[in-house]
């Protein structure tokens, strides 16, 4: 499995959201279901890089190491 900026980014945001309770900027809340702004957002998943960001590069290396580069029939 390749895992391209799409797939890093989705990681990361998912994994922010487990840790913190936010969504990461970019991902689309419902409308109304949630109080924190973008901004707010965008500062807080910078703070969570800032502090988690060596953790989640040896995750996705991890994961690259792991999944084979191509499915197999």
């Amino acid at each position: 499995m390749k895992i391209d900026a799409i797939d890093e980014f989705e990681i990361k945001a998912e994994a922010f959201r487990l840790m913190t309770g936010h969504m990461a900027p970019g991902k689309d809340p419902a409308i109304e279901s949630y109080a924190a702004t973008f901004e707010v957002r965008a500062e807080e998943f910078e703070r969570w890089l800032k502090e988690n960001g060596e953790c989640a590069r040896a995750m996705l290396i991890a994961v690259r190491r792991i999944l084979p580069d191509e499915e197999q029939p």
